[in-house]
């Protein structure tokens, strides 16, 4: 369901969950549910109706999945439509755009004291710690104890590569400037080191100043994707976001097209390097052959595919028993290390609801 960050609509939300559970329990029913059993299922998810707290911490989609053993609610940043779904398993693929591969960079923001690093798809952004960035004390911190004490007893703040020069004898603004060379020195390499392992686009959002500083000491390459040169000081993470996602929309964008592209002149000629018929692409995902899979965002394929006889059956008659085929056979080519890409449905060829690109 569609949830709100703020204003009236806020008050309507537990409102429009009502609405929903109370479509849950005739579906729930209907399948043979006793209204014990209903009531218990269902319960978790209706005491969330008169918790004022939980309503006033959203974000713009809220998911709920809920089973016998437990009910688990995200919070997403999607434009999610409104659904019940009551079946064997849970129905995944509205939430898919939050793991698509045309999606994921990061953003770092450095300023004279600190850095932070955010983990960011094309919808939102979050502060990312796995990674530990250095943290610097004030300037006028750092250059007030060796100059109030007499030479021999200055401490040795900081690196032992500053020159005591720089330490004992030079201006506020010199000493300023070393001690930031450092601290950004030391972010890059951070910095460096954790995009060598995990590599994705990345932005960089600093002064001016410190954004020349920065890739002076890099040696990120293609990784920095862009640079946005203002005081991250004053910016929240909605405009964060709105200033770093256009500096990598292209290139995120390229792999999606790049691959629509691909489908379809091998569609084209036949092929057989990719597929659009659904049985082919369900059973391809389960065996770990599809590398990507274009898929759309609208209604679910109900059926049911059993992996063991090879059969694949479709039809409104599984929304109730089976599972949305697309979804599964996403979570498949995901589980497989395959990609996905989320496009609508007016991307794809013609009369198709899916395309697969096979490894072999």
């Amino acid at each position: 369901m569609q949830t709100h960050l703020k204003g009236k609509e806020v008050r309507q939300d537990p409102i429009r969950l009502k609405n929903l559970l109370a479509d849950a329990r005739s579906k729930l029913a209907a399948a043979g549910q006793s209204e014990a059993d209903v009531d218990a299922l269902l319960e978790p998810a209706t005491a969330l109706l008169e918790d004022r707290s939980f309503w006033q911490h959203q974000s713009t989609g809220l998911a709920l999945f809920i089973d016998e053993n437990q009910t688990t609610e995200y919070r997403v940043p999607l434009g999610l439509e409104e659904r019940v779904v009551v079946g064997g398993k849970f129905h995944i693929r509205p939430l898919l755009p939050m793991l698509a591969a045309d999606g994921q960079f990061s953003v770092l923001t450095v300023t004279a004291d600190k850095a932070t690093l955010f983990s960011a798809s094309r919808y939102e952004l979050a502060e990312d710690r796995t990674v530990g960035l250095p943290e610097r004390s004030s300037v006028e911190d750092d250059y007030e104890n060796p100059v109030q004490a007499s030479p021999t007893a200055r401490p040795n703040v900081g690196s032992s590569n500053i020159p005591n020069a720089q330490v004992y004898g030079d201006s506020p603004p010199d000493f300023r400037k070393a001690r930031l060379l450092e601290f950004v020195a030391d972010v890059a390499k951070a910095i460096g080191n954790r995009f060598s392992a995990s590599p994705h686009p990345l932005v960089l959002v600093a002064d001016a100043e410190i954004s020349g500083h920065f890739q002076q000491a890099s040696d990120l390459g293609q990784i920095l994707a862009g640079v946005v040169e203002i005081n991250p000081n004053a910016l929240d993470t909605l405009a964060l976001h709105g200033l770093a996602y256009p500096k990598v929309k292209e290139r995120l964008d390229s792999g999606r097209v790049g691959a629509l592209t691909n489908a379809g002149e091998l569609l084209g000629r036949g092929d057989h390097a990719a597929t659009s018929h659904m049985a082919d692409i369900v059973r391809a995902s389960h065996q770990g052959r599809v590398s990507t899979l274009l898929l759309h965002d609208s209604e679910p394929i109900w059926g049911h595919y059993d992996s063991e006889t090879d059969i694949l059956k479709t039809g409104p008659i599984f929304e109730s028993s089976g599972e949305d085929l697309l979804g599964i056979a996403a979570i498949e080519t995901l589980q497989h290390g395959g990609v996905v890409h989320v496009i609508s449905l007016d991307e794809l060829p013609p009369e198709t609801d899916a395309v697969a690109l096979l490894r072999y």
